[in-house]
Formats: structure tokens, sequence, C-alpha cells
């Protein structure tokens, strides 16, 4: 069996990886190696080869899984890991994805979707900074005043073709500045869903206070 959805590609294999993290992994450990992948995965730190495999080698254990069944779980949650990275996705979207197409029961799905908003959320952390070191007067929030927008055409820029282009001018007035993007049909998209996951993370964050 092999079908696609929208961030990953549901395989036999795939299915059977996540059989063994359901019926043969606890939630805690399960929890340990989904954390050790997100961390590591992508990661900008330097990490020896020995001190991997002593961590994985210390995963095993706490699995208490064979090797052999270990290795397939540990690839499954390290492709659906990197996966997750690369889309922009709702958190109840993920979730739902993890527990009727992958067949996860809802303590793990939880689990995954848990660490997926926690290694993500430097789209929060960046939107926050404000100050770098100025001073508390300078530091004050820049808060959004207006939004407007408008569509326009222009040539494509390709010699060999004569296309135009359809282009949605945005300009963000805030109480610092005013900023403005110009973005084409799938920046757009990308931007609408960017817009939509940082929500999403908010309304998680705010469900926590």
């Amino acid at each position: 069996m092999t079908s696609q959805s929208y961030w990953c590609t549901i395989t036999d294999p795939l299915i059977r990886g996540a059989g063994i993290c359901r019926e043969n992994i606890s939630d805690e450990s399960f929890s340990n190696i989904v954390k050790y992948l997100f961390k590591t995965i992508d990661s900008q730190t330097e990490t020896t080869s020995e001190q991997s495999e002593s961590d994985i080698e210390t995963l095993q254990i706490d699995s208490g899984l064979n090797e052999q069944d270990f290795t397939v779980a540990l690839k499954t949650l390290a492709y659906l890991v990197k996966r997750s990275l690369k889309f922009m996705l709702k958190p109840s979207n993920l979730q739902a994805d993890l527990r009727t197409r992958l067949e996860l029961d809802k303590t793990k799905s939880n689990i995954f979707v848990k660490h997926w908003i926690q290694a993500t959320k430097i789209i929060l952390d960046t939107l926050e900074l404000s100050n770098d070191g100025r001073s508390e007067e300078s530091s004050t929030s820049n808060q959004l005043e207006d939004v407007s927008w408008k569509v326009r055409a222009q040539l494509s820029s390709e010699p060999r073709q004569k296309d135009k282009l359809a282009l949605g001018q945005l300009e963000l007035k805030t109480t610092k500045k005013i900023i403005n993007l110009e973005l084409n049909s799938s920046e757009l998209v990308d931007f609408y869903n960017q817009l939509e996951r940082i929500q999403s993370e908010l309304d998680v964050l705010r469900s926590k206070t």
C-alpha cells in the first residue's frame, strides 16, 4: 500500500514502523526518541559520531526493542520528523494524520505534536525579538496598525516568455515603519500558510496559560 498525504507518503514500511511504535514502545520512550530526533535532525550543532551512537544505543535500551525493530521505528520517526519540518502544518491536521493514516494512538500522536510545536516555535521567538540590546524606550512593541493591498501584473523577466505575472502587493503599516511585500501566487499561499501556523501555535500557547 502506498498513498500520498499532504506532507508524507504513507507506505507499508511506514505503517509497520508506526505499528511498532504503537504496540511495543512506552509513551516515555517514544517521547525521548521523538525529542532526540527533533533536536538532532537538521541541527546546526556539531555532534560527534561517537556521541550519536551512544545516544541512539541508550534510546534502544530504554525502548526495550531488539536492534531490528528499533531501527525500523527510528527510521519511521526520523522520516516523520523530517517531513513535518518541511511543511506548514496545522497541529490539528498533523495530529489527525498521525492517528487516522498512521494509526498511532492518541497519546503518542499528542507527544509527537508537542515536540513538533516546541521545535518550530522559532517562528514565534523571531517575531518577539524587538530590542537587540537597545534602550527601553526604543524597544517598545512594534504594533501593526493597518494593512493595505493591491494586485498588479508585470511581464515575466524571462526573455523567451511574454506572459504577465500577477503579483500581490501588501503594505503593512506599523507603529515604527512601513513594510512592503510583493508576492506571486505561490509565495502568497506560503505566506498565508505561515500565518495560519503562527495562529495555531499562539492558540496552543494561549490554552496553556
